[in-house]
């Protein structure tokens, strides 16, 4: 395909005609794409690999991120056949391997080639990162199995990474080959993150600030992530008035109209669930009553950018809930819980027996009824673990939640949890 055919996805994309998943369709490895002028482009990689920005400058090349361990050589390669020069710099837009992978084949590339290592800035959280991500690599592998279940995040959690050369707090500015480009940290998907703004060009490279899908801010099992502060970056963005914004996934938005259109609906898609929130912890509200009352703006229903496809909505609140009022959750049973299997015995004993559960759980799922029968097989399953009839009950609905979900990151822990019990 031509790059005018990606620009018509992209707009298809844009109009709702397509969703990202034929975006991602349409990419046969990496693809590089110019824009502007044609001394900048960005290189989009099939499935869950960050966008990877290039900028030529008479100094060398400006990558803004590096792709992913098993995408990095072919994005080198697309580059390369655009224009051979140099990296003079790298610039992590935050520490996710998918963005930062690259680092260290650059470095070998250069010594290879006989020329110097590139520059890597990023902000002063990415390094702290890297040492989290050594400390607890053995987790990290199991819960992206969990979440991706396929490719490049599958495989072992890593031990080596590229650090950066140069950190920042706030704000960055650099130089390079003549033009400026300005580096300002945000926190939203994570507490590293940076976003660039080519002022030469009114263009923005927005990280993860911007997947194409509902922010990634509530992901059940990685770190913190910051609604508000996600929103108030975003809102620092359109002020800018930007006339081309690089996402951290999916496809360049083009025009400042839907540069703009892009960052404010994003920003009050946050603020609302942010806002509702915390109005009901500020009532004394538990988190029960809270998830199952906080819902985004109805009109973002139909935004062809703000689909759950990645996250879900539901996650957010919990994760707005953590950083305002920690873990508990205002139940005082879950405070000091009893075991879960002696919790499911104690229940499967009332029911007349973990059986009676799983039937009850079936006949929940008929009446579609999904979220009391996860509760029920779930008894069933710990009050009789090595119950070959009960584990196949669980498999069905467990695989039948996961089809109904459209969050990678639920669809992950039901299917996971699925697989567990079919091999019973």
């Amino acid at each position: 395909m031509q790059p005018e055919e990606y620009y018509d996805i992209g707009d298809c994309v844009w109009t709702g005609e397509l969703g990202q998943r034929d975006w991602n369709r349409s990419l046969k490895g990496s693809v590089l794409l110019p824009l502007d002028d044609g001394r900048v482009a960005y290189v989009a990689s099939r499935y869950i690999v960050g966008n990877v920005t290039v900028f030529q400058t008479p100094a060398g090349q400006l990558w803004i991120d590096t792709g992913s361990r098993d995408s990095t050589a072919a994005i080198k390669h697309a580059v390369q056949q655009w224009e051979n020069s140099a990296v003079h710099t790298i610039v992590y837009t935050h520490g996710h391997l998918d963005h930062v992978s690259g680092g260290l084949l650059a470095d070998q590339q250069a010594d290879a080639n006989g020329q110097t290592r590139p520059r890597v800035v990023a902000h002063a959280n990415v390094p702290l990162r890297f040492d989290r991500y050594r400390r607890s690599a053995g987790w990290n592998t199991e819960i992206n199995r969990r979440q991706f279940r396929r490719g490049d995040f599958t495989t072992e959690w890593p031990d080596e990474y590229r650090y950066p050369d140069e950190t920042f707090h706030e704000s960055l500015t650099l130089e390079i080959g003549g033009e400026v480009f300005e580096l300002r940290h945000g926190k939203g998907e994570t507490d590293d993150h940076t976003w660039i703004y080519a002022p030469a060009r009114k263009l923005i490279c927005a990280g993860d600030f911007i997947i194409w899908a509902a922010p990634n801010c509530g992901n059940p099992q990685k770190t913190q992530r910051f609604a508000r502060e996600w929103a108030v970056t975003l809102r620092e963005m359109q002020r800018l008035d930007a006339e081309i914004l690089i996402p951290g996934h999916g496809p360049a938005v083009l025009g400042a109209d839907r540069v703009q259109k892009l960052l404010g609906d994003t920003a009050e898609f946050l603020e609302s669930i942010h806002d509702q929130t915390l109005a009901l912890m500020n009532e004394g509200k538990a988190l029960d009553d809270i998830l199952h009352a906080v819902q985004p703006p109805q009109r973002f229903k139909t935004s062809s950018f703000l689909q759950p496809t990645y996250d879900d909505p539901e996650f957010l609140v919990r994760n707005i809930w953590r950083f305002y009022g920690g873990w508990y959750d205002n139940n005082p049973a879950h405070l000091k819980p009893a075991p879960t299997a002696e919790l499911a015995r104690e229940v499967a004993s009332l029911a007349g027996g973990p059986q009676r559960l799983a039937s009850r759980a079936e006949e929940l799922m008929q009446q579609q009824n999904a979220r009391l029968a996860g509760h029920l097989i779930e008894w069933a399953y710990a009050a009789s673990p090595n119950d070959t009839e009960i584990a196949a009950v669980r498999t069905r609905i467990l695989d039948t939640r996961a089809a109904a979900e459209t969050s990678l990151m639920a669809r992950g822990v039901y299917s996971e949890a699925a697989d567990l019990s079919r091999q019973l």
